[in-house]
């Protein structure tokens, strides 16, 4: 019965991926989240709901970083075995590929972060 109203409670907040790509504020939607690429902005400006209270850092961020540089490594090596492409265009791609992929990775895992903090406290009160 308490999972059926806290599915209810959160009936028209945004998800996880709704949040990391567009920015959705957890409580009201608002296209407010994030300030810079894979940073919380301090609040929303719609709500004045406090993601820098949320906002993961240090040591949690290294979790999210160590393996997707390590998956960007095997695949470098794997591109450069298997198709071996000239070393500037694979220094291209990899310049384009590395900091798309960071900030995506920073920017979903971050978001999750946010709504199940968010979520968790709700459920609290």
């Amino acid at each position: 019965m308490t999972r059926l109203a806290d599915r209810q409670n959160l009936k028209g907040q945004p998800g996880i991926t709704q949040a990391a790509l567009f920015g959705l504020c957890p409580r009201c939607s608002a296209r407010s989240l994030w300030e810079t690429p894979a940073g919380f902005a301090p609040q929303c400006t719609a709500c004045a709901l406090d993601f820098a209270a949320h906002e993961p850092r240090g040591r949690l961020q290294f979790l999210i970083v160590l393996p997707v540089t390590v998956a960007l490594i095997a695949f470098a090596l794997w591109l450069d075995e298997a198709l071996r492409p000239p070393l500037l265009a694979l220094f291209a791609l990899m310049v384009l590929l590395v900091p798309l992929t960071m900030v995506a990775a920073l920017r979903l895992v971050k978001a999750a972060f946010l709504v199940a903090r968010y979520r968790a406290d709700r459920a609290a009160q």
